[in-house]
């Protein structure tokens, strides 16, 4: 009934030896303590597994030495959750919260660790303990995300809530397969006349015999328990069905939004997997806006921006929701890429007595105009509201004052009724013919200069969908790694499409965007050219003019390959560093050559950063002296790429596990634990790791 790990109780030995306790000691007053410790996993991740079961021990022995010599009982139930039951008086002098703080020391740093605390008072000694446990465990969970207060006492709310949620989790498939969520619609409109111009999609519960459920009272819940993820993919499919009926009835249909639970993001794939349900429905990604939390950019800034980069390129259209909410609101205004700015409706509170309101709220707004960013206000409740928006340039507007969040059926109604909107006249220049005639004249010194000036650049056109480059320079051939056969040739026709759809699809967003702000924009692509390889270009685009109906646009184009390849070998090397956290040398393989190198070592042994062997034959060429404990089938793997390949692949993480034991009559017997795995980078190349381990076996 002992712990294997630590030698203290374990969940079996805890219950029967407090049911003891409890019937030898009737008239003292007990009490559990159940303690976890906060982000334990991040010390397994960061220090490997034998670090962690180290602290566990440690912890183990300081409670046992606390309570050890007194009355009472403790154990441990299972991977970092320990428990105890002792006297009342010991609870309330708090001694034992200070053996819940690890500091653990690696490397020359110090790393804290802090623990969380339930207690539970025994006062129905009937109950039994494993109900006991499961309340204290309930008031440690009511504080495991609380920084500032570590430990709460167990109260009947607590079991109430947990009772609330079972009931709310078993009913949810059945909400969904009864289509019980209904998506409301709340409009967003222009500021300069109120006119509906886009709208926000709202998930309802309509429960039987409740009604209409506020989101805020199961929202959070799903989000704990993961039914968040079936209940976005439900909103956006109902979002998608209802515009795609409009638009094949040829009814008036506006951009709505849709929001996205922070939780959503730890995936890795959201973006695609929004991308997906918009084409399943045929729905143009410009008709689908993304709403994203700046609490969510907080708990994530890379995966969140790494998304809303994607999403981007999908063409999708990015909103900050709740701007202001959060303590990082101008580092996320810095760097988060997005195209949208919806202020949080707490700037509105109070608005017409609270002055700072006003400056704050303008500045904001003049922050957004300088980069480029639309406006929205949300939470506007009257006209004096609306007023000073439109008077400071806000772009779009939303609240009760306009149109409250509404049913489906009614929002169509409402768009029905809403005229179609003129189109907007264009007031964009018309370029000077003479400018392009001499442009397009080869025999011309402008045209000659044009042709001859360094780097590489060109002139394109964009009709809709359609882009044509229609002059180009000799520098962009030499960019591209080809030449033009005449300067005419190079001037009249460069024979280069941009298959890609993504990256077509990037090009025209952002010509879009050069002409309705008129500003510079810049991208990165990654073209394949027409031998088949890919080279990393940057490409600045500036809108010139119109011709006709056709916009058209003046562009360079640098080549940044080896830019790109610096960064990739900076992020593989980061990435190898990270692993020399778990394990004593990295090495590189390369199949082309057969090489191993090494990249990373904690000098164990006379391989240096930079050495190599050859690693296609090493298990046969040391098949004498190792015994496979896991992953024998590793001689065959190493020997070919693509068996290697479909081993990762099949593995739920990506990675093949190696551990062998090697018996060297000059060396002693050592274990070794080995990781392959490989690492895609950006450019489409791909590297293979292989990490090692290394313990001497005594």
């Amino acid at each position: 009934m002992l712990d294997e790990l630590t030698g203290i109780y374990n969940r079996r030995g805890f219950y029967r030896f407090t049911e003891k306790l409890l019937r030898e000691y009737p008239g003292e007053k007990f009490c559990l303590i159940y303690w976890n410790i906060r982000k334990f996993k991040v010390i397994n991740e960061l220090f490997g597994r034998e670090a962690g079961d180290k602290i566990l021990v440690r912890l183990a022995e300081s409670i046992k030495k606390e309570f050890g010599g007194g009355l009472g009982t403790y154990g441990r139930l299972e991977r970092d959750n320990f428990i105890c039951c002792v006297p009342k008086s010991v609870v309330e002098a708090r001694q034992w919260m200070k053996l819940g703080d690890i500091f653990y020391f690696r490397d020359n740093t110090e790393y804290r660790f802090f623990s969380c605390y339930g207690l539970y008072r025994v006062e129905d000694r009937s109950m039994g303990i494993e109900n006991m446990v499961d309340r204290a465990r309930l008031a440690m969970e009511s504080v495991r995300d609380d920084y500032v207060e570590p430990c709460a006492w167990y109260d009947e709310s607590m079991w109430d809530s947990l009772f609330q949620e079972q009931k709310t989790n078993s009913e949810f498939q059945s909400a969904i397969e009864k289509n019980q969520f209904k998506v409301f619609y709340q409009p967003i409109c222009r500021a300069e006349d109120g006119r509906v111009i886009s709208a926000e999609a709202l998930v309802r519960w309509e429960q039987p015999g409740k009604g209409l459920v506020s989101p805020g009272s199961f929202i959070p819940l799903f989000e704990r328990n993961g039914f968040i993820s079936v209940l976005d993919r439900y909103v956006w499919n109902e979002v998608c069905r209802m515009l795609r009926e409009r638009m094949d009835k040829g009814q008036r249909t506006v951009p709505v939004s849709i929001n996205v639970s922070r939780v959503e993001f730890r995936s890795g794939h959201l973006s695609e997997d929004i991308y997906e349900v918009v084409k399943k429905h045929g729905i143009p990604t410009n008709m689908i806006k993304i709403e994203i939390t700046e609490t969510a950019y907080s708990d994530d800034p890379k995966q969140v921006m790494e998304a809303a980069l994607k999403l981007q390129e999908y063409g999708f259209v990015v909103l900050m929701d709740d701007f202001g909410s959060g303590y990082s609101s101008l580092n996320t205004l810095k760097d988060l890429p997005m195209d949208v700015l919806k202020i949080d409706m707490k700037f509105m509170e109070d608005f017409e007595n609270n002055q700072k309101a006003t400056i704050i709220l303008e500045a904001v707004i003049r922050m957004a105009k300088w980069m480029k960013l639309s406006v929205v206000a949300e939470g506007v409740e009257t006209r004096t509201e609306w007023d000073y928006l439109k008077s400071v340039n806000c772009d779009q507007v939303q609240g009760f004052f306009f149109h409250k969040p509404m049913p489906e059926k009614e929002f169509e109604t409402l768009l029905d009724k809403i005229e179609e909107a003129p189109a907007e006249r264009e007031v964009s220049p018309e370029v000077d013919e003479e400018m392009l005639d001499v442009f397009f004249q080869s025999n011309s010194q402008v045209s000659d200069m044009f042709y001859n000036m360094l780097g590489g650049m060109g002139i394109l056109e964009m009709a809709g969908d359609q882009l044509e480059i229609i002059r180009v320079n000799k520098g962009f051939y030499e960019v591209l790694g080809r030449e033009a056969s005449s300067q005419e040739e190079g001037l009249r026709s460069m024979n280069l499409q941009i298959a890609d759809p993504q990256e077509k699809a990037l090009w025209l967003e952002n010509c879009r965007i050069s002409r309705e702000k008129g500003c510079v924009q810049q991208i990165q692509v990654n073209h394949q050219r027409l031998d088949g390889s890919y080279v990393w270009l940057n490409v600045k685009l500036r809108y010139m003019g119109r011709r006709g109906s056709r916009a058209l646009f003046y562009f360079t184009v640098e080549n940044i390959q080896e830019k790109k390849q610096e960064e990739q070998e900076k992020y593989l090397i980061s990435y190898s560093r990270a692993m020399m956290k778990v394990f004593d040398k990295v090495y590189r393989m390369d199949y082309s050559t057969g090489m191993a190198h090494v990249i990373h070592t904690d000098g164990g042994d006379d391989m240096e950063v930079g050495d190599s062997y050859y690693f296609p034959d090493f298990f046969s060429r040391h098949r004498a002296d190792i015994t496979f404990l896991e992953g024998s089938e590793a001689a065959d793997l190493v020997r070919n790429k693509d068996k290697l390949d479909a081993a990762l692949q099949a593995s739920r993480n990506g990675t093949f596990h190696v551990s062998y034991d090697v018996n060297r009559a000059d060396l002693g017997v050592s274990h070794v634990e080995a990781l392959f795995l490989k690492v895609e980078l950006e450019s489409g190349r791909e590297e293979y790791l292989v990490c090692i381990k290394r313990t001497e076996k005594k």
